[in-house]
């Protein structure tokens, strides 16, 4: 059964035949099937890392290390002043960034909320109200005002329903949905007059939908996805960052090394020298 759709550019009678469901809702048999072959609607996770670890891995740049091996040499040396002083920025460093990356932690321990939720859904053609991680794709939910959306839904009715996907879209006004909306397999999010996505809240009005996707397929899924760095690699910034910032370190090295060995042949400089005037 296809779940990976342009669900909103369909009609209702192609979206109800592709997940093969109805207007009156999945039967209890064909929901525990449904189940055991999705899974719960539960957003993906992963154990939080500890806070060791995070520390730890402030020190994993190239540039850092020419730091702390540019303070060994000076506490052995005995010259403390640079030490402490190389030192001072090294902590500074780390807890800046730990920080930073505690606060990204939590971030993605907050997603995990947005689907904790219940859900008014019909079964057998009767209304009943269950936990949001047993809906599967195919149920018929019921929305109303403040209500937490609990999966990716493609609409079947609505009357003045209003829904906030600030989390999604980023804007700050709830926007407003309309069942009978068909757009282009292009629309972007904010454009999708007949879906609602997981995590949303329901700002004013009632509908009722079936669900197209859950747990990790929905698109606040593969958010959490991205947040926890889950997703089948780092993003393509963080990537982008980090390989710049291996040049710098490596033309840093090179230029440092030519300039160490020119204070050597032609100023008389010692290693020791050299190696702190390199490092300046």
């Amino acid at each position: 059964m296809p779940i990976e759709r342009n669900w909103h550019s369909e009609t209702v009678f192609a979206v109800l035949k592709g997940l093969e469901s109805n207007e009156s809702g999945l039967s209890a048999a064909e929901v525990g099937r449904r189940l055991q072959a999705y899974g719960p609607n539960v957003l993906p996770e992963k154990g939080a890392k500890p806070f060791w670890r995070i520390v730890l891995g402030q020190f994993i740049s190239p540039l850092i290390y020419i730091l702390v091996a540019a303070a060994v040499v000076s506490a052995v040396i005995g010259d403390l002043k640079d030490a402490l002083f190389i030192a001072v920025v090294l902590l500074l460093n780390t807890i800046i960034g730990a920080y930073q990356e505690w606060q990204a932690e939590k971030s993605s321990q907050a997603l995990k909320k947005l689907l904790s939720t219940q859900a008014h859904v019909e079964r057998d053609g009767e209304v009943c109200e269950v936990s949001a991680e047993d809906v599967v794709p195919g149920d018929v939910i019921w929305l109303e005002s403040g209500n937490r959306v609990p999966a990716d839904t493609r609409l079947l009715s609505s009357q003045g329903l209003e829904v906030d996907e600030s989390l999604l879209t980023g804007e700050s006004i709830a926007g407003r949905k309309d069942s009978n909306w068909i757009g282009d397999s292009s629309a972007t999010l904010a454009d999708q007059q007949n879906m609602t996505f997981a995590g949303s809240l329901v700002s004013r009005g009632r509908a009722k939908g079936v669900v197209v996707a859950t747990g990790s397929s929905t698109h606040v899924g593969q958010l959490a996805l991205d947040v926890m760095g889950s997703g089948g690699g780092k993003p393509p910034l963080l990537e982008r960052m980090e390989r710049f910032t291996n040049y710098v370190a490596i033309g840093t090295l090179l230029a440092a090394s030519g300039i160490g060995l020119l204070g050597g042949f032609l100023w008389g400089y010692t290693v020791v020298e050299a190696f702190f005037f390199v490092v300046a």
